[in-house]
């Protein structure tokens, strides 16, 4: 499963990239030159991508939509699918670390409710529901 993440993660990046280049190549052919007070050419570009975004799917669950709306205000929710199955006492864990340390506003029963979540999808074999 790992494996094939990180075959997806490159292709994406592969992707990213070659869109980057072409948009870049394209930019470069329409720049325009504009005079400065001074008389001097200067060459103005303007440079956009837009990439897809594919958003991570989690399986529905009690704690789903909390998880969804609490943690996904600070971080990406895709850092939780590169994450390793963690036991139910380390994600208490990482969620206190995010409430004490990055002042993620999700109170006790919260908490309790993301981490039961957390543990439902990515906890260790052993301590699943």
């Amino acid at each position: 499963m790992r494996l094939k993440r990180i075959h997806l993660f490159t292709i994406l990046v592969l992707s990213a990239v070659l869109c980057l280049a072409a948009q870049v190549k394209a930019d470069n052919a329409d720049s325009k030159t504009a005079k400065t007070t001074e008389g001097k050419s200067v060459s103005v570009t303007s440079k956009s991508i837009d990439l897809p975004y594919y958003p991570p799917d989690f399986p529905p669950g009690k704690g789903r939509e909390l998880f969804i709306s609490r943690c996904g205000v600070c971080h990406s929710l895709r850092y939780i699918t590169m994450q390793p199955d963690f036991s139910e006492k380390t994600w208490t864990k990482e969620v206190d670390k995010m409430i004490k340390t990055y002042g993620a506003h999700i109170d006790k029963k919260e908490a309790r409710e993301i981490v039961d979540y957390l543990n439902s999808i990515k906890g260790k074999a052993a301590e699943k529901h």
